[in-house]
């Protein structure tokens, strides 16, 4: 168990770190233990952690940090800074730019973790490299289904909502998401399938 500053320095290698002791309101004070996994899932328990994270310069220039991470809601206000062996941290607003996650997570939450505006294929890329190596793949999927949507990207988005739908997705507004892509991609079968899906879902649900 290691200071913050003391615990990312020891372990740069390391994208994950559990929160052992969060008493302090000074989280130069928190104790961490590092965690050796590639992806965090909230399966594994519910917690408080320290992951790597982007943080996304307005002219586009990239800088590595980390950000505080709550699971199950998967819920980050902070993020850290460690520069000449010194700590600074602050909420995610007062950094200018953007600050997404830097490692996939293996639960539903926002997808806006994952997305920059500026750069979308730095969240593009942890998350096509997390559903690669997730047994899992549900939740990365919809991440990445969303933002791929949001680029007008809509042949690869059909593509990891189909993966999403067919685990078993968090709720039945995938069947419209699948229902929206595929019909700016012209595919009316398709579009027609998972409107009627999402229909009998949301029926289902009343």
């Amino acid at each position: 168990m290691s200071r913050l500053i003391d615990a990312i320095t020891s372990h740069p290698e390391v994208k994950f770190f559990r929160v052992l002791d969060s008493r302090s309101d000074r989280p130069e004070k928190w104790r961490l233990g590092p965690l050796l996994v590639d992806i965090l899932s909230d399966t594994r328990a519910d917690g408080y952690y320290v992951m790597k994270a982007f943080h996304v310069v307005p002219d586009g220039t990239i800088r590595g940090c980390y950000i505080d991470m709550s699971l199950p809601e998967r819920i980050s206000d902070y993020a850290f800074f460690v520069e000449n062996a010194s700590l600074h941290f602050g909420y995610h607003r007062e950094f200018p730019g953007e600050i997404i996650a830097a490692a996939a997570l293996d639960c539903f939450g926002i997808y806006e973790l994952f997305y920059s505006r500026r750069r979308p294929d730095v969240g593009i890329d942890v998350l096509r490299r997390g559903l690669a190596e997730a047994q899992r793949k549900g939740p990365i999927a919809e991440d990445l289904g969303y933002i791929l949507r949001d680029e007008g990207r809509f042949r690869e988005a059909a593509e990891v909502f189909e993966i999403a739908a067919a685990e078993g997705p968090s709720s039945y507004y995938i069947y419209g998401e699948l229902a929206g892509v595929y019909a700016e991609l012209g595919d009316t079968k398709n579009s027609e399938k998972y409107s009627a899906l999402f229909k009998q879902a949301e029926a289902d649900s009343r």
